[in-house]
């Protein structure tokens, strides 16, 4: 007679109460009646919870912060999950056949945790990425004949390439390798049709050899866990629960998983030489609570789902409702956040949240531009203090260089009236080089930095950038901080709300 399940009781069970394990099903157990209960309120709980999420989640995926996280990776990790979590759960509230469990593990478990992995690779690549944009700028400031590299506009396609390549290639090939090993395995081992307990099947490792390719991904997976792990640390994210907290904390929960549930596997189910030799009672507990391990991966997909869907639309809510309370303050004005974008530290601060959301070309095309006009406001006061002198040549002895690189250390702006100067007519020939240098950094594909604006606009430069006007980037400028405006700006407020308020004032 086995003993009911405790926890806690770490007694090794004898033969003949290992025997009885094993053959005791789950499903038609009036021991576990209860239980089986209570698995299926919330299997109709999660099913409402999961596609509200996920159809809210779609709604809004124009949204800053849906979009921000790779809507279309995060959207199908989330239908994935979904899937995985219904399949899961179908074993502990009716018979299903075996061979749902087989595909269920080593399809759509194996694609959940992919696509996860993915995510959490995404994160790594473009956070570094984007640093790399800053010190690449840095550098093409300092030498104003530059010319693009299509390195760049390729970089992105080939982090995409490398993301699809990741999730389709072991995918297949855990697909193809389950249906060979199936089809020379026999119908009797693990039928399509045939419904039966699962948790007998789990506890005799009935078609042990279709898990194969499932366990070495599990192994490897676990590796792969601790790995990201340790990168994700060194990401720096603007938000305490924002994508960094999703990956990092799923990556700890997987690899608990996997280690709790190769601990369980050995040591509570048949086919291990020393199972029924020195088993102890804990094990064959925890092996029925868990429903063999695979509420573990249960739990990790229900996880992934509330942080990579749920998470966002709540963040979403509180971001709303913040902005009503800044409206009433008069914070989220364009005038207001003009002042912001004319105080250097607060663009500092600006330019490390967009390292943190992938966006820092936005933040470093404003410091830019702001130069370009102070180089303008520059040669024009020259150039009136050379008519003074009455030799207009001698603006053309004026150390435009020095100056250009003066203003990338201090970010100052010019007294001059912007307002007395025409924007209309061409850039003076000394200023030149310094425009055609924004426009291979930030306009061209090819550049560093290229900034997200309108293809209309980025024809209209190209267009004229040979013979520029003063105002040539002055339409991208509006696009760029728009951008800014209804992305960073609300985070920065948000962490910021009385260092802004102060130092505006």
């Amino acid at each position: 007679m086995l003993k009911k399940r405790n926890l806690f009781n770490t007694t090794v069970v004898s033969k003949e109460e290992f025997e009885t394990y094993i053959h005791r099903g789950f499903l038609d157990n009036p021991e576990f009646k209860n239980e089986v209960i209570f698995y299926r309120i919330v299997f109709v709980l999660l099913i409402i919870f999961c596609s509200a999420s996920l159809i809210q989640f779609y709604k809004l995926r124009y949204s800053y912060i849906i979009h921000k996280r790779g809507f279309n990776l995060t959207f199908s990790g989330g239908i994935m999950a979904f899937l995985d979590i219904i399949l899961s759960f179908l074993p502990q509230i009716v018979k299903v056949p075996c061979a749902l469990s087989v595909y269920q593990a080593n399809l759509v478990n194996v694609l959940v945790n992919l696509i996860f992995f993915c995510r959490s690779l995404r994160i790594v690549l473009f956070y570094y990425y984007n640093v790399y944009k800053v010190t690449s700028v840095k550098k093409n400031n300092k030498r104003i004949t530059w010319e693009p590299n299509h390195y760049f506009s390729k970089l992105i396609k080939k982090i995409k390439n490398v993301l699809l390549a990741v999730i389709i290639i072991p995918t297949v090939f855990s697909f193809l390798v389950t249906v060979i090993i199936h089809l020379t395995t026999s119908r009797n081992e693990c039928s399509f049709i045939e419904l039966e307990d699962a948790m007998i099947g789990l506890k005799l490792n009935q078609g042990r050899n279709l898990f194969f390719f499932i366990q070495i991904f599990g192994g490897l997976y676990t590796i792969l866990s601790l790995v990201m792990t340790i990168l994700l640390s060194f990401i720096k994210d603007s938000d305490v629960f924002g994508v960094k907290f999703e990956c990092l904390s799923t990556c700890i929960l997987i690899f608990l998983a996997n280690i709790i549930n190769i601990i369980v596997q050995i040591n509570a189910s048949k086919n291990f030489d020393y199972n029924t030799e020195s088993c102890r009672r804990v094990y064959l507990d925890i092996f029925e609570f868990t429903k063999g391990g695979k509420l573990l991966f249960t739990i990790v997909s229900i996880y992934i789902l509330f942080t990579s869907i749920s998470l966002p639309l709540i963040h979403y809510y509180k971001a709303k409702i913040a902005n009503r309370r800044y409206i009433e303050e008069d914070l989220t004005s364009k005038s207001f956040f003009n002042k912001v974008l004319n105080i250097p530290t607060l663009v500092d601060e600006l330019r490390n949240i967009a390292i943190k959301e992938f966006s820092v070309e936005n933040v470093l095309f404003w410091e830019n531009y702001r130069i370009l006009q102070n180089m303008i406001y520059r040669y024009y006061f020259q150039f009136k203090k050379a008519q003074e002198l009455g030799n207009d040549k001698l603006v053309n002895q004026y150390d435009f260089e020095g100056y250009y690189q003066e203003q990338i250390n201090s970010f100052s702006k010019t007294s001059m009236d912007s307002d007395s100067i025409d924007t209309n007519v061409l850039v003076p020939k000394p200023i030149v080089p310094y425009y055609i240098n924004f426009y291979k950094t930030f306009i061209d594909s090819n550049g560093p930095a290229p900034v997200n604006i309108l293809g209309q606009t980025v024809l209209k430069i190209r267009n004229e950038i040979n013979f520029p006007t003063i105002d040539i980037f002055d339409q991208a400028k509006d696009e760029v901080t728009d951008l800014m405006y209804s992305s960073i700006y609300p985070i920065l407020l948000n962490k910021y709300e009385k260092y802004i308020i102060n130092t505006i004032n």
